[in-house]
């Protein structure tokens, strides 16, 4: 079965963008850019509301490697991965391959889950992972913590009805100050 694994970075006060969806406050070191390919490495297919779509399209079709940033490895994951963009209108799709899902995000991801393929990664998109983790649809969470207190934002994780309780499978600190942690669910709750 493949796997939903979030790939997300959040601040100490557990946003993943400010109110506007700024980002400024992400830089990467080596041992990031590390850390995305070994998640990228397992999968094929990246999932994105469309904001993040939007966004990305934006920016990666035209990013170039460069010594403190991305290398060519992930901007060739990221162009080349079927792109899977859950939207209740209809959008702008310029950076393929893309397929655009109106419906159920949901029944949708269950019905991925069972289908052929590698890992599926989603990347910010608040919304759809706060429903694929209130329909425990996430098999892997990789977060990384920044050291920075927004003060205010967006949550990556938004469930007012449950608590959902995780395993840590590993942590580690990078020397930029970054905490990376991977958990995964704890189905008996």
């Amino acid at each position: 079965m493949r796997k939903v694994v979030i790939d997300s970075i959040i601040s100490l006060d557990g946003y993943f963008t400010s109110l506007n969806n700024e980002i400024d406050w992400f830089s990467f070191n080596m041992e990031e850019i590390t850390w995305s390919k070994e998640i990228l490495r397992r999968a094929d297919t990246m999932l994105y509301g469309s904001v993040t779509y939007q966004e990305f399209s934006q920016f990666w079709p035209n990013a170039k490697p460069i010594s403190d940033g991305f290398d060519s490895e992930i901007i060739d994951q990221l162009n080349g991965y079927k792109k899977i963009v859950f939207s209740g209108r209809d959008i702008k799709t310029t950076w393929s391959p893309v397929e655009v899902v109106h419906g159920d995000p949901v029944e949708a991801i269950k019905e991925m889950k069972v289908q052929r393929g590698k890992d599926m990664v989603v990347v910010g998109s608040g919304t759809l992972v706060s429903s694929l983790v209130r329909n425990d649809l996430v098999d892997e969470y990789r977060i990384r913590m920044r050291p920075i207190i927004l003060g205010s934002g967006r949550p990556l994780f938004h469930d007012e009805i449950r608590r959902h309780k995780l395993n840590l499978i590993s942590s580690t600190a990078f020397e930029n100050g970054v905490v990376a942690l991977h958990y995964e669910p704890d189905h008996i709750q």
